[in-house]
């Protein structure tokens, strides 16, 4: 018999980082389950779906028994965060290798399975090695994973982009319809590589991911990508395929280049949106000289109407250009970028638009035309 008390609080959090991650559906029964391994005065929880594992740590724990178990990840959070704040919790390993979890006098039992039938990732050696910080990472990701296709036939397009050239990495995705891309300078002299990540990957990283300066140590092989925080460790396979040649679709020369209000264009969108057709959500936008008038209309012979002054033009070779996007990749766009002012490039009503911002020169937005 072996048991290990231990605080509450202590244990909800890498339970927390780690339970998001296993399926409702599981393909084999195990992997509904999180590995428990208890060594001297350390404890690792480890889940897994098979695409990917999450590692979590807790050091310098009083313990006097080593182990290592298997226990339905879910119900095992959900009771210890039933458990009353700050209380202490007992969890007992008995001769049937069944777990008794108690506090005081609340005292559950669960069955686990053996350890060592629990799949792991293998240990890889790495191609490419590289350091950033939490808040960078954090900020490539989210200028970038809304533009990712869901579930689309074409793999690449699943995923998004790590792209290391000439000491610049890039985060890119496209669904086909709209591109983001977001570049920054790495001061470590790093061999040219490119990856796709998961965009299931890619949405479980961002939420373990903190507005912070902790580094953050990436590790890339060609089929897999670990991302090592502070007292986690996250590993996904990676989508074995070419992601298309992004640079050759961002047009050269535009014809008309204007500066305008972000949050004046964001929120007039956001009321226009109220009546656009919910099927399509195709919104209209007239760029004149002067002012941006926005039309919206529905099914129902409703319409909505707003018009924006613009601040500035830096080319102006076609005076009109009448042009119909989605409005919701639009407010996708403005959401991400983040100063007061915004430069919108066209070309015509049937090319793609071309969003950035006017200060920060490392994000770069396309959306194709629609018809409505």
């Amino acid at each position: 018999m072996k048991y290990l008390i231990i605080n509450r609080e202590k244990l909800i959090l890498p339970l927390k980082n780690i339970i998001s991650i296993i399926t409702s559906r599981p393909i084999i029964p195990i992997i509904n389950n999180i590995l428990i391994e208890v060594n001297n005065n350390d404890i690792i929880f480890k889940s897994t779906n098979l695409e990917i594992e999450i590692t979590t740590f807790l050091k310098n724990i009083e313990n006097k028994y080593n182990f290592s178990i298997t226990i339905a990840g879910k119900k095992f959070y959900n009771i210890c965060k039933s458990f009353p704040i700050n209380s202490n919790i007992n969890i007992l390993i008995n001769d049937n290798n069944q777990v008794i979890i108690s506090s005081k006098k609340c005292k559950f039992i669960m069955s686990t399975l053996p350890s060592i039938n629990f799949p792991t990732i293998e240990y890889w050696e790495g191609q490419l090695e590289f350091f950033l910080t939490n808040k960078i990472l954090k900020m490539l990701i989210d200028a970038t994973y809304f533009s990712i296709a869901n579930q689309d036939v074409r793999p690449y397009l699943n995923g998004i982009l790590l792209k290391i050239e000439n000491n610049i990495l890039s985060m890119v995705s496209t669904d086909g319809h709209r591109l983001s891309v977001c570049n920054i300078l790495i001061n470590e002299i790093l061999i040219n590589y490119s990856v796709i990540i998961p965009k299931k990957s890619i949405l479980e990283l961002l939420r373990l991911l903190k507005n912070t300066n902790d580094i953050v140590k990436i590790k890339i092989n060609n089929n897999n990508i670990s991302f090592n925080l502070k007292y986690l460790k996250f590993t996904s396979k990676l989508i074995e395929n070419s992601f298309p040649e992004y640079i050759k679709i961002i047009p050269k020369i535009y014809y008309k280049i204007i500066k305008i209000d972000r949050i004046l264009l964001k929120n007039a969108l956001l009321s226009i949106a109220i009546l656009v057709n919910e099927r399509t959500k195709g919104v209209t936008l007239l760029f004149n000289k002067k002012y941006l008038k926005i039309l919206g209309r529905n099914i129902d012979n409703e319409q909505a109407e707003d018009i924006l002054n613009i601040e500035e033009e830096y080319n102006n070779t076609k005076d009109n250009i009448e042009i119909s996007l989605n409005i919701e990749y639009l407010i996708d766009v403005l959401n991400t970028l983040k100063n007061k002012y915004i430069k919108i490039s066209l070309i015509d009503s049937f090319s793609s638009i071309k969003i950035e911002d006017i200060i920060e020169n490392n994000k770069i937005y396309l959306i194709m035309p629609m018809r409505i």
